[in-house]
């Protein structure tokens, strides 16, 4: 199956896409843009917020807000307002490095991990927010963390992408990620995996950075279907719309790709799966 543009605007890293049930909206950002948008499926139109930090990903709140991971930490932007206030700083002390892919865990707590802007890769970890506003490293020796997936409330499937594996970790409610129970290795298909989501049947949908796909594969490994794309560098993919039936794919733009009226925008398809609600940010305690 092939997926076909959702949207025109382009980015040079559109990444980190979520579903706000509640708002009836599709967000995502460009990370290097420095840019949030949203997509009302209501009426098709497109909002965008620019920023003056790059963000690596975001959660959905309540009222048009959404929780940001950004170069100074966590985040909190009013899209209607346009206004940002920090809840959390994360490695203020490091210039060098910025946060990434996140998602928001069983309890409503917003995870994401940071990374190198430059080479060499410098290993770091996962950030977690709880509600009291304490940051908390729950897992190390990352080099560029991305998708994140819980088939359960204690199981979470974590992926780096050099390693070229996905991992199952045991997830406890609280303290750091417990030990790693398996993973799946990916390394034979082309690409290297990125962000990711899970369906209904517990079936990852990952998106291949320089694969031009996406892939479901089952809790085992096996590939269950791909989702081809029309440009080299899918980066994150979530399902999304009313009935949870469509899947969007965020895509970056590659300056020697023959594609270059397309690379970077939004891809959606109807790929015969039902995504699980995203779960939002629950805030802080007593916020």
């Amino acid at each position: 199956m092939r997926a076909e543009p959702a949207d025109p605007t382009r980015l040079t890293l559109g990444e980190g896409v979520s579903w706000d049930a509640e708002a009836g909206r599709l967000h995502w950002i460009g990370i290097p843009d420095r840019r949030v948008l949203w997509l009302d499926e209501a009426t098709g139109r497109t909002g965008s917020h620019r920023l003056d930090v790059m963000p690596g990903t975001l959660a959905p709140y309540r009222d048009g807000q959404v929780l940001l991971a950004t170069e100074r930490g966590f985040e909190l932007l009013d899209t209607a307002q346009g206004v940002t206030s920090l809840v959390a700083a994360v490695e203020g002390d490091r210039p060098e490095r910025r946060m990434n892919d996140g998602k928001c865990d069983p309890y409503g707590r917003v995870l994401a991990g940071t990374m190198q802007i430059d080479e060499p890769r410098v290993p770091g970890p996962l950030y977690r927010l709880e509600p009291t506003g304490e940051v908390l490293a729950v897992l190390d020796g990352l080099a560029i963390p991305n998708g994140l997936a819980w088939p359960e409330p204690d199981r979470l499937w974590h992926i780096d992408s050099p390693t070229r594996r996905i991992d199952l970790y045991e997830y406890p409610e609280r303290g750091p990620v417990g030990p790693r129970i398996r993973s799946l290795d990916v390394s034979h298909l082309p690409g290297v995996p990125d962000g990711m989501t899970l369906d209904t049947d517990g079936n990852l949908w990952v998106a291949f950075w320089d694969g031009s796909a996406v892939h479901c594969l089952s809790p085992a490994g096996r590939v269950l279907a791909t989702v081809e794309l029309p440009v080299r560098r899918p980066t994150s993919c979530a399902f999304g719309g009313p009935g949870l039936d469509t899947l969007f794919v965020t895509t970056a733009h590659a300056s020697a790709d023959a594609e270059q009226a397309v690379s970077g925008t939004l891809f959606r398809c109807a790929p015969g799966a039902t995504g699980r609600p995203a779960q939002c940010w629950a805030g802080l305690s007593g916020r």
